[in-house]
This record gives structure tokens, sequence and C-alpha cells, in this order.
């Protein structure tokens, strides 16, 4: 049975050195003459480190017992956020398993849809534009035309797929749109728009599709959010908004699944990533390359996705990994919060005044 644990990431050059200088620091200056040819580094540092390893002692310490802390850290949520499991769980059967992807025909959907079936899954893409040609010549691949923002249509084609496909076992709410607009422009019809496909449809399909997977105490159900749940985004009030909506709601159904319903071994990740080249980006490509904006390719996106997939754990998974700090965003000085804000709004107001021909001073 496979194991959530991970070899303690202590790295093995200081862990070694520090070995050597509490244990025998008289033998460091020949083992380093002896590999200085193959670590070219230990030629020049090597005998400095030797002669004064007494004094790198403590900073070594420190460094390995920072690595052990983060490292339990790590275990400890990964635990947390799979109901304190200490094992994986064994009865996925990839070539048996049939995943929803909503929004399937684009973008990371798209992406997502064919590295699953690459994998052997069964897919049914939920989405109101056709699948490329790439897709729909798949044998695993299914798509249903759903408006996802209506429920009657989601349960429709709810009762199709498990008639047609049996009962999905995996669910990614992948869907999503954007406007760029401020509060006071956005209109009643495109706020609801909004709402209905980036926030209502996650409860829509869910509904349908998880009593299943706790019947059976088995499932995973992705929330693809995006950092914009940490912090609010000038001009995308409605974004921010509906994305810390379903941060809630992921949050929110993993307890229920294992206080309510009894089905700890139903999954549940969220995926929160920074921007993204997608489709629904493409007005914005030109402003957002100008301002030097770090932006994710959709097949990197796709592929932690299914990595996680695969994993059978949960969890949030923040896109790229090394941005992590945006989760603790909320718990900034408020001024450095007000200051990040700041930031991205003063770019907001360039751009809308690039928009009008305005030059501002």
């Amino acid at each position: 049975m496979s194991t959530l644990y991970q070899p303690l990431p202590v790295g093995l050059l200081p862990g070694s050195l520090l070995l050597g200088a509490t244990l025998a620091p008289n033998i460091l200056l020949p083992i380093f003459s002896a590999i200085a040819n193959y670590v070219p580094i230990l030629a020049r540092f090597g005998p400095v480190f030797a002669e004064n390893s007494r004094r790198f002692k403590a900073p070594l310490l420190a460094f390995v017992v920072l690595g052990g802390v983060r490292w339990l850290n790590r275990i400890l949520s990964i635990m947390a956020q799979n109901s304190w499991r200490t094992a994986l769980p064994n009865d996925w059967d990839w070539p048996n398993e049939v995943a929803i992807v909503t929004g399937g025909s684009s973008g990371i959907g798209q992406a997502v849809a064919q590295r699953l079936v690459a994998k052997g899954l069964t897919v049914a893409i939920l989405d109101v534009q056709d699948p490329p040609e790439s897709l729909k010549d798949q044998r695993r691949t299914h798509f249903y035309k759903c408006d996802i923002s209506k429920p009657e249509a989601i349960a429709a084609v709810a009762d199709a797929i498990r008639n047609e496909l049996g009962d999905p076992t995996v669910l990614i709410n992948n869907a999503g749109i954007t406007h760029r607009s401020s509060i006071l422009e956005l209109s009643h019809e495109a706020l609801q728009q909004l709402f209905a496909i980036n926030c209502f449809a996650h409860w829509y399909t869910v509904q349908q599709f998880l009593p299943d997977m706790i019947k059976h105490n088995k499932g995973h159900v992705v929330t693809v959010a995006s950092s914009a749940s940490f912090i609010a985004v000038a001009n995308a009030g409605d974004y921010s908004s509906s994305k810390s909506a379903i941060r809630a709601f992921h949050e929110t159904l993993g307890t229920e699944l294992k206080h309510i319903y009894d089905a700890p071994n139903v999954l549940t990740t969220a995926v929160h990533t920074e921007f993204v080249k997608t489709p629904i980006l493409k007005d914005q490509q030109a402003h957002l390359d100008k301002e030097g904006t770090f932006m994710l390719d959709s097949d990197f996106v796709a592929d932690k996705i299914v990595d996680r997939i695969m994993s059978r754990t949960g969890g949030d998974l923040i896109l790229p990994e090394s941005h992590s700090f945006v989760a603790g965003l909320r718990a900034w000085p408020a001024w450095l919060q007000e200051l990040a804000r700041d930031k991205m709004g003063r770019r907001v107001r360039r751009r809308r005044a690039e928009a009008a021909g305005v030059a501002l001073l």
C-alpha cells in the first residue's frame, strides 16, 4: 500500500557537512581534496570549511533543522487535507474511472481532458462549444453540450452520463469566465452570468455527481479557483469574489464529506493559479505581456492537476508552487496587503487610461 509520507528533504550536502563537522572534522580536508576534481567548488571552499568547520556548525544545524520543520509541516498539511490518512486509497482503477471536465473544450480544461484520456480514463466534457478534433477523435472522450449555468441542463446531462458511461468518480469544475469592469460599470446580467458559471455551477455539478461518490466512499472533486481568491483585483471584483466563494465551497465540502456524509475517502482539491494563458485572457494578453506579468502555460497547469488526481491525494494546489506565500496574504499586516492591492490597482488604472486614449501624468 502506498504511503502519503515523503522522504525527509534534508539536503545531502549540508547534512553530510554537519555530520562531518560534528563527529570527525579532521577528516574533512582529505575528503574534500579527494573529490575536488569531481566537485570543482570544493577545491576553492573545501579547505576554508575544513579549517573552520566548528564555526559552520550552527548555521548548518539551523539549515538542517529548518528543512526538517518544513518537511514536517508539509506532511501534517497533506495528512490534514486527506482525513489524517497515512496511506493512499488503493481502490482506484483508472481504465474503469469516469471523469467530468466542465469547460473541457479549450484552455486548461482541454489540456486536462487530453491528459486524462492518455492515462486511460473515460472523460465527459461539458461545454457550450464543441471540442477540437483532437479530442473528438478519442474513443474515451465524450462531449455533452451543456450550459452549466442552468441546473436543469446539468441534471439532464448527468442522467445521460450515468446511463451511457456509468457513475463518474472524478469531477473537475474548471469552467470559468471573466469580465473586465469596475463595480459600477458591471451590468446585472453580466454579474448573474459570471456567478452562475464560476460559482453556482459548482453546486449544481456536485449535487448531481457527489451522492454516488459518497455511497462508495470514493471520488475526487477538483475545484479550479485562482490566486484571485486570496487577493482582491481591481476591475475584476466579480471574478475575485466568485473565486473566493468557491474557495469557501471547497473547504466546506471537505468538512462535510468527513463529518456529515462520513465519506473521508472522497478527495477534494482546490487549484489556485496565477495568470494562465487561456482564451478568457486573450483580450488582456498584450497588456499583461507589456507589464511583464508572469503567465503560466495551460499545459503546465493541466499536468499538475492530472498529477494530483493520479496521486490519489487532495488538498490545495497553488501554482506555481513558489508563489505559495500568496495563500497567507490575508495574514499580512494591513499596510502590506494594501500596498499589494495598490500595485495592481495602478496597473489597471494605466490600462484603462490607455484604452481611453488618456495620458497619465
